[in-house]
């Protein structure tokens, strides 16, 4: 009865906030349970102590190419790649956070090549939560990171194309995530976060024979990669306690690239890449067991892009907190 009263506060023509209403709300808020979604960052952990730990299966088909005008196209040969991906989270203090980014990839192709198990670049950063949500609707958490991205995957020397899965370049990390929750009629808790993320390139790299920057053999020169940078929105709908619908919505970028060396016959190479972006959405289902574990099952894909793969991407996470 009492349930009933409070929202029938809320239905109410707002002309004034209700205090019973923002109770209600808060309430439900407080009780939902969330794992994703799939693409966005998540704030700093709020608990000193806290660890968390969310491992990703990502099987990624490309589907053709977008060129530099945006249109879509076919390509003589598709590849695909396999990742596994380890978000590790633990919260130093009640605000701020160490996070590392562990990936191994594999890469196919139809011609039946194929890379071996491969070890990509590391993304290690801080977070640290300026405001906090306190369980109260409407009310944002504010969280702003900094990193560096160690480049552990391999980019150059190499026997097979398949096998470039990093970049070579130490890039710093700077981002942002502003997470709200928010209830609606019928008490179902939403959360929306706005995240956005820049990497850029601390000094030029090595390229030695064939690499990621489209080099061949006998090549020796030198690489600076562009910057490049995230921004997206994501929201989470709460069918009920253990259940929820995500949607991310995302933009990649990632400036042109300069290349400038020698190639095998001592001829000098100097050229330019290309500007790259990408618009994805990736559709979700959450399955939580409590507020410390739960499931994430979905797919992203590319809806436009330019200098790029078009692409789906089905994935599965598993999120676990102590």
């Amino acid at each position: 009865m009492r349930r009933v009263l409070a929202l029938s506060v809320c239905l109410i023509p707002l002309i004034m906030e209700s205090p019973a209403c923002a109770q209600e709300a808060d309430l439900a808020v407080r009780n939902q349970w969330f794992t994703g979604s799939l693409e966005a960052s998540s704030p700093a952990l709020s608990k000193a102590g806290t660890l968390a730990l969310e491992p990703y299966i990502i099987y990624q088909i490309n589907t053709g190419a977008y060129d530099n005008h945006g249109h879509h196209g076919t390509v003589a040969h598709d590849v695909d790649q396999l990742q596994a991906v380890i978000v590790l989270k633990y919260a130093v203090t009640d605000r701020l956070s160490i996070q590392a980014l562990p990936s191994f990839d594999h890469v196919s192709n139809d011609q039946g090549s194929s890379s071996g198990l491969g070890l990509g670049d590391l993304p290690l950063e801080l977070e640290y939560r300026f405001k906090d949500e306190n369980g109260r609707t409407g009310s944002p958490s504010i969280t702003g990171s900094i990193g560096i991205n160690l480049p552990t995957g391999d980019y150059q020397h190499l026997s097979n194309q398949l096998n470039g899965i990093g970049s070579g370049a130490y890039s710093a990390k700077q981002g942002i995530v502003v997470e709200s929750l928010f209830d609606t009629r019928g008490g179902h808790p939403v959360r929306v976060r706005l995240f956005a993320s820049v990497y850029e390139p601390l000094a030029p790299t090595s390229i030695r024979d064939a690499s990621v920057y489209g080099t061949d053999a006998g090549f020796r020169g030198r690489a600076k990669p562009g910057v490049s940078g995230q921004v997206g929105v994501a929201a989470g709908y709460a069918i009920d306690q253990r259940w929820v619908l995500a949607l991310d919505v995302v933009q990649n970028y990632v400036a042109r690239y300069r290349l400038t060396g020698v190639d095998r016959t001592s001829d000098p190479v100097a050229a330019y890449g290309r500007d790259r972006s990408t618009t994805a959405l990736a559709p979700a289902v959450e399955y939580n067991w409590s507020a410390n574990a739960g499931l994430i099952a979905g797919v992203e894909f590319s809806v436009a892009g330019r200098n790029t793969s078009s692409y789906i991407a089905p994935q599965i996470a598993f999120a676990f907190s102590f």
